[in-house]
C-alpha cells in the first residue's frame, strides 16, 4: 500500500520485514529499485495468494505466472 504521495505505508514496512524474517533475508533483498506502486503490487499478490486455501487454484495461478513471465522474457530479480 502506499500513501498519497506513493510512498510504501507503515504496514506494507512491517509486512515486508515479516517476510524477509520468514525468508531468512535482509529487506533489502526486496527492495533494490523498485518503485513504491511495485511494492503495493507485491504486497496485494501475497495478500490474495495467502487468501487461496484451494491447492488447485494455487497451481492454476502458478502455471498463469509462469505463462506470463515466459511471455515477458525477462529474467527475474535476485
Amino acid at each position: 500500500m502506499v500513501d498519497h504521495i506513493g510512498r510504501p505505508t507503515e504496514r506494507s514496512h512491517r509486512i515486508l520485514h515479516d517476510l524477509a524474517d520468514t525468508l531468512g533475508c535482509s529487506v533489502e533483498a526486496f527492495l533494490g529499485k523498485t518503485r513504491p506502486e511495485e511494492l503495493a503490487m507485491t504486497e496485494e499478490l501475497l495478500s490474495l495468494w495467502s487468501s487461496i486455501g484451494d491447492l488447485e487454484a494455487r497451481q492454476r495461478i502458478l502455471d498463469c505466472a509462469r505463462a506470463a513471465k515466459d511471455e515477458d522474457g525477462t529474467k527475474p530479480h535476485a
